[in-house]
Parts: C-alpha cells; sequence; structure tokens
C-alpha cells in the first residue's frame, strides 16, 4: 500500500452534479461520476498513472486535457464506458431498463411501496427503506438484525426541516458526515432510534443524489453487515447472504477494495464518534513527528492507524476482533499496510491475550521489528492530544468499559496528568469487583449483584430476578474473594445505576454500552441539577472517586423519587466527581487543561453538563478522531514519537 497517496472520497461537485440530470449529457443519471474536486478515491485505492477503466475516446479527450477538471482524473468513465449498474431480484434476474433512469425510478417505487433493499454506491453497500414507514424500518433492523439507532438521508435542507424540528443551529454543508441532532418533534418512524436524537444526512452520494430525484420522503440508510461484523464488500456475499429476506438488490460490477463505514458527528459538540466515508484516506494533521510504524489497536471497535514519511492514516472502525470475518478483514487491512513499507515499529495494546497483540507479536518476530506496547486509557488520552494538537500538561480523563491495566487490574476510569511524551496515572474510580468474567459485562445484573454483595450486603435480596443458586454462589465468591476482577471502569458503574434503577435486569445487553445507552435515555426526561453523595480520597499518593454512597442513595430512594430525576442526579454525580479532582489536580499541579476521552464520553448528558461544570478550565473534546476505542490505535503512535 502506497500510504503516501492517500485520498479521502468526496462528495459530488455542482459540475458533476449538473451533468447527471442535463437530460442530454453521457453521464445523464450516472451515478460513477467524478473529477478532481469529487468522486471516489478511497474506496477502490488505485495508484497506477493510468485511468482506472478502459476508458472510451470521448472520456480520454477530457482526461488528456490540461484545461479540464477532469484532467489526470483516475476514475474517469461514463454511461458508455464505466462500470454497469444493474437490478437484481432475488432469484439472480437482472431486471432491464432502457436507461438509468429508468431504473433509478423503479427503485424509488420499491422504497415507496415498503420494500427494503440492498443498494451497492461507489464505496459501500446500503440497507435502505422508507424512514416514515413503520413496518420497513422494523424488516430492516430484522435483517441487519440491530439494536443501535438507524440513520437517516434527506434529499435537502427543506425535506430535513418538513420532517423534523431541532432548536440545534445546523450547518448543511456537503458532506457524508452523519449528524445527531436532538429535535423535539418528528415525522419519521418510531422505530428508527432512541432518545429524541436523529441521526441523519444530506444526499450528497451521486447514487442517492439521483434516487431523490423520484423520491418525495427520508430513507433510512444502513451498512450491509449483520451484528457485528464489518461491512460487507463483494457482490457475491451479499446476495448470498441477504437473498432469502431482501428482494431486490441495487448492484453495480465495480470492485470496492477495502472496508469503510458511515462517518458519525454529534452536531452541537462537534465530535466524530466514528470515522468512516469521508474522512478515511485524509493525512491527518499533527505538530509531532513519528517514526515509520502501524499500530494495531484494541480488541473491541478495532482500527489500525499507520505513520510512514511522517504522513499519519487511520483506518474506519473495524468491529470486534473475536468476530471471525472482523479478524480477516482486519488481517488484510494489516498486510496490505506492511506489503508497502516496512515500519520501524509495531506498537500494539498491553493486554496479553487480544488478538491485536498476538498479531503484532507475531508480525514483530516474522519481520524483526521491534514491538511496543501502550497501556489502553493512556493511548485514549495520547489519541486526544493527536486530534487536538494539544501543547502543554493536561488532566486527562479516560472513562470506558474495560481495559488492561499496569497494575494487572481492568482499567476504565482513570485520571492522568502529563502530555504526549509521558502521562501519569494520578487518580481513578475505587476498584469494585466482578465475577463471572466477560459473561457479567454482558449481563449487567450481576455486575450489580456483585457490587451489592460486597459493599451493601444486607440488601442482596433485591435481586430475586437471579435465581437463589447464582446469588448464593456469587456472595459466597465475593465474601471470599475467589474468582474475582477488580475494575475501576465507569462503565461499570454506569451498568450499575442502571440495574439499580430498574433500566436493565432480567437480560442480556445486545450491544456494548446498550444499558449506559438506555439510563441516559432515561434521565432526558429530567432537568434536575442536584447531584448524589460520593467521596474523593487518597491511597498511597493516588485520588479515589467512591460512589458507595450514591448507590446507597438509589436502593433508599428509587420507590420515592422519579427514576429518571435519579438517573439524571447520576449523570451529574460523575461530572461533579470530576470536577471535584480536576480541582485539587490544578491546585497541587497548576495544569488547567482538561481532556476527555474514552467510549464513556460519547455520552451526550455527560458532555452537555462537563461544558457547564469546567467553565474553569480550558476544555479539550476530541474533534476528528472518535473517542471511543476505535481511535486508540492513534494514541498509540505515542510509542513510536520521534525525540
Amino acid at each position: 500500500m502506497v500510504v503516501d497517496k492517500i485520498l479521502n472520497d468526496r462528495p459530488i461537485c455542482n459540475y458533476c452534479l449538473s451533468e447527471i440530470i442535463e437530460t442530454k449529457d453521457k453521464r445523464y443519471f450516472y451515478p460513477f461520476v467524478g473529477c478532481s474536486e469529487c468522486g471516489s478515491f478511497f474506496s477502490t485505492l488505485h495508484f497506477n498513472s493510468n485511468p482506472y477503466f478502459d476508458i472510451c475516446q470521448s472520456c480520454r479527450n477530457e482526461y488528456m486535457n490540461s484545461s479540464h477538471r477532469r484532467y489526470n482524473y483516475p476514475f474517469i468513465c461514463c454511461s458508455y464506458c464505466g462500470p454497469k449498474v444493474f437490478l437484481l431480484d432475488n432469484q439472480g434476474q437482472v431486471l432491464t431498463f432502457d436507461n438509468y433512469r429508468d431504473l433509478f425510478k423503479t427503485v424509488s417505487s420499491y422504497v415507496i411501496n415498503g420494500e427494503v433493499l440492498v443498494f451497492k454506491t461507489s464505496n459501500i453497500f446500503y440497507f435502505i427503506c422508507d424512514a416514515t414507514n413503520n413496518e420497513s424500518v422494523s424488516n430492516l433492523r430484522k435483517i441487519k438484525k440491530t439494536f443501535k439507532p438507524l440513520p437517516v438521508m434527506f434529499k435537502n435542507k427543506q425535506m430535513f426541516e418538513n420532517y423534523v424540528k431541532t432548536d440545534e443551529k445546523i450547518e448543511f454543508i456537503k458532506d457524508f458526515d452523519i449528524k445527531i441532532v436532538r429535535c423535539y418533534e418528528s415525522q419519521l418512524s418510531s422505530s428508527i432510534g432512541i432518545n429524541d436524537y436523529i441521526a441523519f444526512s444530506i444526499a450528497c452520494d451521486p447514487f442517492f443524489v439521483l434516487l431523490f430525484e423520484f423520491l418525495d420522503r427520508p430513507i433510512v440508510y444502513s451498512s450491509v453487515n449483520v451484528s457485528s461484523d464489518s461491512p460487507y464488500i463483494s457482490n457475491e456475499e451479499v446476495i448470498s447472504k441477504f437473498s432469502k429476506d431482501i428482494k431486490y438488490f441495487v448492484m453495480n460490477d465495480l470492485e470496492i477494495k477495502t472496508v469503510q463505514d458511515y462517518s458519525i458527528v454529534y452536531n452541537s459538540i462537534g465530535v466524530c464518534i466514528r470515522r468512516g466515508i469521508g474522512r478515511v484516506g485524509k493525512v491527518i494533521e499533527t505538530n509531532y513527528s513519528f517514526k515509520d510504524c502501524v499500530c494495531l489497536g484494541p480488541e473491541l471497535e478495532s482500527s489500525v492507524c499507520w505513520s510512514s514519511n511522517n504522513k499519519v492514516f487511520l483506518s474506519t472502525r473495524l468491529g470486534h476482533l473475536i468476530n471471525e470475518q472482523v479478524f480477516e478483514n482486519y488481517e488484510k487491512i494489516v498486510s496490505n499496510i506492511i506489503s508497502g513499507f516496512i515500519p520501524e515499529v509495531i506498537v500494539c495494546d498491553l493486554h496479553p491475550y487480544y488478538l491485536s497483540t498476538d498479531l503484532g507479536k507475531k508480525i514483530s518476530e516474522n519481520m524483526r521489528i521491534e514491538l511496543k506496547q501502550v497501556q489502553h486509557h493512556k493511548a485514549h488520552i495520547y489519541s486526544l492530544i493527536i486530534d487536538k494538537n494539544i501543547e502543554g500538561n493536561i488532566i486527562g480523563f479516560s472513562f470506558d468499559g474495560t481495559g488492561y491495566g499496569e497494575d494487572g487490574n481492568i482499567w476504565g476510569g482513570e485520571v492522568f496528568i502529563g502530555d504526549l511524551y509521558n502521562l501519569e496515572r494520578v487518580a481513578h474510580f475505587k476498584y469494585i469487583p466482578i465475577v463471572a468474567g466477560d459473561s457479567a459485562i454482558e449481563n449487567p445484573v450481576l455486575i450489580a449483584l456483585s457490587y451489592v454483595a460486597r459493599y451493601i450486603p444486607e440488601k442482596i435480596d433485591l435481586f430475586n430476578q437471579v435465581a437463589k443458586l447464582q446469588r448464593d454462589i456469587i456472595f459466597k465468591q465475593i465474601k471470599t474473594n475467589t474468582n474475582v476482577y477488580h475494575t475501576s471502569s465507569v462503565g461499570r458503574l454506569f451498568d450499575i445505576a442502571a440495574v439499580l434503577l430498574k433500566v436493565k435486569q432480567d437480560s442480556r445487553i445486545a450491544f456494548s454500552g446498550q444499558a449506559a445507552i438506555e439510563l441516559e435515555k432515561l434521565a432526558y426526561s429530567s432537568t434536575v441539577s442536584d447531584y448524589l453523595p460520593f467521596e474523593v480520597y487518597e491511597d498511597q499518593k493516588i485520588l479515589n472517586i467512591d460512589l458507595l454512597e450514591c448507590f446507597r442513595y438509589i436502593i433508599e430512594r428509587r420507590e420515592f423519587e422519579t427514576h429518571s430525576d435519579i438517573a439524571r442526579k447520576f449523570h451529574n454525580t460523575i461530572v461533579e466527581a470530576m470536577l471535584s479532582v480536576a480541582t485539587k489536580l490544578r491546585d497541587k499541579y497548576g495544569i488547567e487543561q482538561v481532556g476527555f476521552s474514552g467510549g464513556v464520553f460519547q455520552n451526550k448528558i455527560l458532555c452537555h453538563q462537563i461544558l457547564k461544570r469546567f467553565k474553569d478550565f480550558k476544555i479539550h473534546f476530541h474533534k476528528d478522531i472518535p473517542p471511543n476505542d476505535s481511535g486508540i490505535s492513534l494514541g498509540q503512535l505515542q510509542a513510536a514519537l520521534r525525540n
């Protein structure tokens, strides 16, 4: 992979837009349109000096004309010489049309009639359906097997305003980002999302632009995959997996060479929580200098970052490496990267049993390259420093669900001070016990039960939904400290609060962070500003944050206060505890800058409350790099930092 030539995919420009809707133009209703200002670059990874396609003479004239906007444009083509778009039914029959206009018109009629379709563009396969049709959206969820919120696409600003009312200021700029905004009124399907939020974009890919020529309503669009798989990229795989559930497939014969997903941004905060189409392929601008290296990221929400010739690149979020399909894609990407250059350093997580760690060790041994490891939560803060080009010392809050700590415990509620050259752990949430290992993480009730068994044993009978035998076993394990893990994870604290407030009681979570997301949803209906009791104390020169009294309050008051008020107070408590720690550290070390990284800071209530309460500090949230684990590989660059 020639990493210094990668370019990101770009939205359709006005010149190309005018061509595809001009009846006499050779590119009329042809979606593979582009020029030096727009089009597919990263998706096809074409670095040769010749055009990508065997182009016709008309296109060649444009390609050779130094005054034309398609001069030396590598993906130049038209409806005569470029890739073909076609419509398949689930029996494998190709539906024929006189022209592409009729094809897109037919596809739009299927959407209006309630069908869920597969819709392949130049960079990704999508499921699409009518965003106003509850049955269609529910069917899409069943096919994709997802409980997560679904994004919605509108033709333009006017269509958005016809269907959604929001108080947020929105810039309707032409980009691929999906923006998350809070709305107070919507005419969309109730099956689309949770809370009062909507994830939306405006059509700027020529495939969707042409589809909206015939649609008077928004569509749900979501990458074609199942559960925690990476998005699928081959025609054969998509058809074989979904021909039983999908009647019609809008396909083309362009080969997609690399996995991408769509980008997601919190509109009001400006934080990118997923880096995908339109962003992947861009050089990451940084004031720091790094050795040539490959950083392999964590195991969950994986990504790959690499530096070559002092240019930094970061892949899209690839998914959970424990999923075989994801790991296969991950290995291919890593193999492509190291086939193009020989890195000086391979960097991986500190966790000894991550699949990414194992791969890093193998590459290091086979290529005789130095292997370095970076602790998970430090990598979060390092990624923030690189993302925002922060200079000087910072107080860094690194909160997520899990990560291997330098003391062998499970970290996840960490506070550091320092800069990109070194971070020192100075505070964390008090360690709490967890039994049942990974199965407990998937079942928050067991986490809450472990906590109560250790600290509030007189309330163990609160967990009648757990079989008495299992309760007794867990109680004995906690009492004897047998097979007990200890964690400082803020994600697990949210799990406990969700269970105690009866948000999650008797079922496993369907996706990572589900209990915390549902607790946040509950808190949205409250506006209380109070917070619950907590304690900050020093133990061996490290500040500990203890929420025991907070959880006692929840247990004692949950029958007398609205659960939404208590949920809001819990969110406020986390922020107040952070503020207390930050103030103590500022007084001790004189550090005014505070930064926030880790998956917990995807919680919008926390972020907005931080903006209110940390006004005496200089605040840093992520901008272009996600705060979740898909940004960790960028932070791992710290190990390749040039002095």
